[in-house]
């Protein structure tokens, strides 16, 4: 129900600006609709076919569970889907410079942990007999809705960034946790896990949480306009949880060796007991948190029809690895452009990805695939795909 209002809402902004764009014009001024939609998968082990069946359904076998590597190596798997939705008013004397407004709508999952653990998750203990490393283990998952706005120039913006939170889970474990398996029937297991999580709730507007940023953006050029470079950061500031934050930390240690006869014929009041030992407790006390912004800094230099460009990009607190690229891009015409890119990073290693654009007075889209390797399932670790559309109107 909550997205058929986000999208009745924005609807309703669109034809509103359309209705208007006469009056917009008779005083000089211009709009600009953009949108920008980004959804990405991957894993530095795992095929995509894991993940494919883990939704769809299907039997999983060894090929779909990726190389077997050595049991303590850190390895990442996450998922990002961020959907932007805005409008840019130019001013009427040189139209460069404006406000702009949008609405993003933001979801993230993360998870950093030991090869080992995955193993024993779902490959078994037989052939595991070293201690798992449980240090480094982390996880995320975020839905964030936040609303940007501020004033733009031919070279700066610098705006606010005002969000809603709808979810917010993260854990981790401590740095001496582990799990011994060298002996197949009884295991050693010390933990001292830390969790919590803020869930949605059924109001449109009164949530658990809310947070504030600030966004900035640079852009550079070189006196023979060959050189070019930006830096952006964007929804830095803090998160404060406020309402219904369940917590969880536990330290202890114990021996598994397996259940009981007795356990096993009643199994629902055993998970039952088990479970009722890991309740969270829920306060309302303040909690801050540091927002996941991010930092990407792009540069291209164009020689003729030919452009040179490379990039980073960092996201906080989300497993994410900084990712780098580079990459050529070609204009065989005024409007089209097209090219590939290599890009190293984020919950995933080597991808090849390749991308094309159009641009006009009025329509600028861009389309980008960020792995080819992607179109065979069972061979590559990771999937993206960017959609960038922007229409000006007057």
């Amino acid at each position: 129900m909550k997205y058929l209002l986000l999208i009745l809402f924005f609807g309703i902004q669109f034809n509103c600006i359309a209705g208007q764009a006469d009056s917009i014009q008779k005083r000089g001024e211009s709009i600009e609709l953009y949108s920008s939609s980004n959804f990405s998968i991957g894993s530095t082990h795992v095929p995509l076919s894991f993940f494919k069946k883990n939704y769809f359904g299907g039997f999983i076998n060894d090929n779909d569970k990726g190389n077997n590597n050595y049991i303590n190596k850190i390895q990442r798997s996450g998922l990002e889907l961020d959907i932007n939705i805005g409008l840019k008013i130019h001013n009427s004397k040189n139209n460069i410079n404006g406000w702009y407004f949008s609405f993003q709508n933001m979801i993230t999952s993360g998870l950093s942990y030991r090869q080992g653990l995955f193993d024993l998750i779902f490959r078994g203990n037989n052939n595991i007999r070293n201690d798992i490393l449980l240090s480094k283990t982390s996880f995320h998952f975020r839905n964030h809705q936040i609303f940007h706005f501020g004033k733009f120039y031919e070279r700066f913006s610098l705006g606010l960034s005002l969000g809603n939170i709808l979810q917010e889970v993260n854990g981790n474990f401590g740095n001496n946790d582990l799990i011994g398996v060298s002996d197949p029937y009884s295991w050693d297991i010390v933990v001292n896990p830390n969790f919590e999580l803020v869930e949605n709730t059924s109001n449109l507007l009164n949530k658990n949480g809310n947070s504030l940023g600030l966004d900035m953006k640079y852009k550079g050029v070189s006196s023979s306009n060959k050189f070019k470079y930006d830096i952006e950061i964007k929804n830095l500031g803090l998160i404060l949880l406020y309402k219904n934050i369940k917590k969880m930390n536990y330290d202890t240690s114990f021996i598994f060796s397996g259940l009981t006869v007795d356990e096993l014929s009643d199994i629902n009041n055993f998970s039952n007991d088990l479970t009722g030992n890991f309740e969270p407790k829920i306060t309302n006390k303040d909690h801050w948190l540091v927002t996941p912004f991010i930092i990407k800094a792009d540069v291209l230099y164009q020689i003729n029809k030919i452009g040179v460009l490379g990039g980073l990009f960092f996201r906080n607190n989300s497993q994410y690895l900084p990712m780098s690229y580079m990459g050529i891009n070609y204009k065989n015409h005024t409007k089209i452009e097209y090219g590939t890119k290599l890009y190293y990073g984020g919950y995933n290693h080597l991808q090849w990805g390749v991308n094309a654009s159009y641009n006009s007075k009025r329509i600028k889209s861009e389309l980008s695939l960020q792995n080819c390797f992607s179109l065979i399932p069972s061979l590559a670790t990771s999937f993206g795909l960017l959609l960038k559309l922007s229409w000006k109107i007057t």
